[in-house]
């Protein structure tokens, strides 16, 4: 008991809310890679692709072992997907005798796998802080780290069992093809622990310097509401307008197929629809490697291999509104920003944290947009000699998101307060709801701090209190 109340002292509580909210993220995980599959199924079921319905291909009945691994390697398809989510590569290697081997690999996050993980570990992690632990900053980060390490082995070790693996010795043919690796071993880890923390530390009560450095923990939500803001109704109105373009055309079908595949496409081209439209940087398409004996290099630029799609290159009828809606969404994030806004006044880390906040939240959030729509694909054809894949947005994007930042924080200064008083408080007062609670209960009568520390680490809901304008 005395060791106990010593490590809470020092803020390490209770492990279990932790460590199960890291494998429910995992099952989450997989049940989104579920949906994928069930999406992906059906889009092929729709196509009309002329090919034979023979699954086989009229190839001949495979042995019992080779049954068994095939139905083992579908039935870890879901692993494989969570694993690729997580920063992994889907890697095959087929062995073909006297004619040598060829290998390839799929590096792309299916993201819809990637944010169900990260959402539910954040918000579930948040909520167990708030309601059951009793966990410091020490704890959050010890528990968090521990129960990403136990999600990445089990991840590792199963995606690694589950692999498609065929052998045939008599005709010396083996395949091999799973996601299991040190890149996705590390990135099941990073997905799990990071936003473990980031939910104990959100569900915790705030120290009394937090007001110096608040920004910089809400710039990254604005950033994110900027960018759903931007991308939902271009994704939308992209949407109904290629809709209505092929059905007119005759290619109903096809849209079919391609609604029914949403989740396998769709949040990855939401997360380019920013980086494209919002921070005007082109999605850059390059091919590499032994392109030309096979025909694949057509299009490309012979002197860098790169092809470049800006958003003018779209349809008019996506990028005219695309442009439009640029325009007026910053203007609206600026009043978000302003609205409630407090920086305690002569504080020098207050002003420095109050004007570095949003350009550097602005450019860290695009360098994790570089890494999730990152897509890239290698092969190594023996004889015929190897090439890549790979499609990404310019590596120059964070510098145009730093100047994005900063022109928002202009904005929210110089130009907020004058029409601050005509927005609708239900528009904006949302965003700094909690900063609101937080003023009003230091306002209250301060509560009795125990021995075992829980005044950092609980939140109790305070009373909202006037309609959270900017009075300064």
């Amino acid at each position: 008991a005395q060791a106990t109340a010593t490590l809470r002292k020092v803020g390490i509580g209770t492990p279990v809310p932790t460590l199960v909210t890291g494998a429910l993220a995992y099952l989450v995980a997989l049940l989104a890679a579920l949906v994928v599959i069930v999406s992906a199924v059906l889009a092929v079921l729709t196509a009309d692709t002329g090919a034979s319905t023979d699954p086989t291909g009229g190839a001949a009945p495979a042995t019992d072992d080779a049954g068994f691994a095939g139905i083992i390697g579908l039935l870890g398809i879901p692993f494989q997907l969570v694993a690729l989510a997580s920063f992994g590569s889907y890697d095959a290697e087929l062995q073909m005798g006297f004619l040598g081997s060829l290998s390839l690999s799929w590096r792309g996050l299916p993201l819809l796998i990637t944010a169900a993980m990260t959402v539910f570990a954040f918000l579930a992690a948040r909520t167990a802080q708030r309601r059951w632990s009793s966990n410091g900053p020490l704890g959050a980060l010890l528990w968090s780290g521990l129960s990403g390490l136990g999600v990445a082995l089990v991840a590792l070790l199963v995606t690694r069992l589950t692999a498609f693996s065929i052998e045939d010795p008599a005709n010396g043919l083996s395949l091999s093809m799973h996601a299991a690796g040190a890149d996705m071993f590390f990135g099941t880890w990073t997905l799990i622990t990071l936003p473990l923390l980031l939910g104990h530390l959100a569900g915790m009560r705030k120290p009394d310097w937090w007001p110096l450095v608040a920004d910089l923990a809400a710039a990254p939500r604005l950033v994110l509401v900027h960018a759903l803001a931007f991308a939902v109704p271009v994704g939308l109105l992209a949407l109904a307008a290629g809709t209505i373009v092929q059905i007119v055309d005759g290619e109903g079908r096809s849209v079919l197929g391609a609604l029914l595949a949403l989740p396998l496409w769709g949040p990855t081209a939401l997360a380019l629809l920013p980086g494209l439209g919002m921070l005007v940087v082109p999605v850059r398409a390059s091919v590499r490697g032994d392109v030309g004996d096979l025909g694949l290099g057509s299009g490309i630029t012979p002197q860098s291999g790169t092809q470049s799609l800006w958003f003018v290159d779209l349809p008019w009828y996506v990028w005219l509104p695309m442009v439009l809606i640029a325009l007026l969404v910053p203007l609206l994030i600026a009043l978000l920003w302003h609205r409630d806004r407090e920086i305690p006044a002569g504080n020098v880390i207050a002003q420095v944290t109050s004007w570095a906040a949003l350009p550097l939240a602005y450019t860290f959030c695009s360098l994790v947009l570089l890494a999730l729509v990152h897509v890239r694909m290698d092969a190594e054809m023996g004889f015929l000699g190897a090439m890549g894949v790979s499609m990404s947005l310019a590596a120059w994007m964070p510098v145009v998101a730093f100047f994005l930042g900063l022109a928002v924080e202009v904005i929210a200064r110089f130009g907020a307060p004058f029409v601050d008083r005509f927005v609708p408080g239900p528009l904006v007062n949302w965003f700094r709801r909690s900063a609101r609670a937080r003023r009003a209960e230091s306002a209250a009568p301060a509560a009795p701090v125990g021995e075992d520390g829980r005044s950092w680490t609980t939140s109790s809901a305070a009373p909202r209190t006037g309609d959270g304008r900017n009075q300064g």
